[in-house]
This record gives structure tokens, C-alpha cells and sequence, in this order.
């Protein structure tokens, strides 16, 4: 009986030391622990969460963004932001990857178009000649040809109807010698504010 006793003692001590730390996205500072879970634990990622559509008659933005929690990263996991989007100009639609959010063979959740989940409040933003609070969600953007954009989101306001404001800012992707040259952004870089549909 004592044996088994110490058995238990032993396999709970364990099961202790085993479990995986909890860390709170906000305070993520690059470094990368093993079987840690990044998560989202003020819900600062939820105001995000929605459809949002930009529409100034020449040029039509929609973005969906859904909340993906403790998705396997790998080495560790994270609460994430992904997102898809559909665009337009003139009334002629040059992308729309918004299909790829109920794709059930979509074989990996970083596979979506728009993912993402770092907390920033640098106090440079590309927000400053609009508000002076920093808080700000930086997202990564792939274009179905191939440019990818840093997309910098933040909550805002417009006429009394919640929206967000997007900085979409080219190319991260470095071109060695002799590549091929990089293929032009579809959507154009640039402030935008889209509104929330309900």
C-alpha cells in the first residue's frame, strides 16, 4: 500500500513539472519556450474579430478576421488572428481568398492569407497624424501571387460606427541577385478604414 502510495506521489510530481506554461501574448518577448502556450488572456484579439469592409465607390476592401486559439505552432502555441479577404476595383474583382476561412483541406491554420497576433505599443506608429493611442495588432499578408505585406490594425471609430484602420506596407520578402523580381502588390499599400458589418 505504501508503494503504491509514492507511485501516486510520483506520477502527480510529474504530471507538475510536466505541465506547459501559460504566457500572456503581451508579454512575449521573442524568445521562443518549448511547449509554452502565448495566450490571449485579456481577450485583446477580440475586438478584431469580424467583417470589415472598405468602400469608396473606385476601390472595395473585405476583410474577415476569426480568433484561432492555442494553434500548434510547432515547438510551442498560440491564440492567433488569421484572416481572408476579398478586393475590388472599378467593380472588378482582382483577389478573393475569403473561400479559404470554411476550406475543410486546408492542411495548416498559418496556410490562411492574414495571421498574426503581435501586441505592439511602440510609441512610432504609422498611426500618428490619426490618434495618439499606440496600441496596435502587426498581422503578416499574403497576396494569392506571392507579395506578402506587413498589415498594422488598430480599433477606431467612424460616424459612430466601430471600425478598424489598416496600415498595409509592402514587401518583406529580400530578392537575392539573379531572382526574379517580386510581383507587384494587388492591393495597394496605404491607410485604410474599414467598417464593421453587422
Amino acid at each position: 500500500m505504501k508503494l503504491f502510495q509514492l507511485l501516486i506521489l510520483f506520477v502527480i510530481c510529474f504530471a507538475c513539472k510536466a505541465q506547459n506554461p501559460i504566457i500572456n501574448i503581451e508579454d512575449d518577448d521573442g524568445s521562443e519556450i518549448t511547449n509554452a502556450y502565448y495566450k490571449d488572456n485579456n481577450n485583446l484579439l477580440d475586438p478584431f474579430v469580424g467583417t470589415w469592409v472598405f468602400d469608396n465607390g473606385t476601390q472595395y476592401l473585405k476583410i474577415v478576421f476569426e480568433k484561432k486559439t492555442m494553434v500548434d505552432a510547432g515547438d510551442y502555441y498560440e491564440d492567433l488572428l488569421i484572416g481572408e479577404f476579398q478586393y475590388k476595383e472599378n467593380g472588378i474583382e482582382l483577389t478573393n481568398t475569403l473561400d479559404k476561412l470554411t476550406d475543410p483541406f486546408l492542411p495548416y491554420v498559418y496556410h490562411h492569407s492574414i495571421d498574426g497576433n503581435y501586441i505592439n505599443t511602440y510609441q512610432h506608429t504609422p498611426f500618428n497624424d490619426y490618434t495618439s493611442d499606440v496600441f496596435r495588432i502587426e498581422l503578416i499578408m499574403c497576396e494569392p501571387n506571392g507579395c506578402s505585406s506587413n498589415l498594422d490594425v488598430r480599433t477606431a471609430t467612424i460616424n459612430g460606427q466601430q471600425a478598424i484602420q489598416i496600415f498595409k506596407r509592402g514587401g518583406i520578402i529580400t530578392v537575392e541577385r539573379g531572382d526574379p523580381p517580386l510581383p507587384e502588390a494587388i492591393i495597394p499599400g496605404g491607410f485604410y478604414y474599414l467598417i464593421k458589418q453587422h
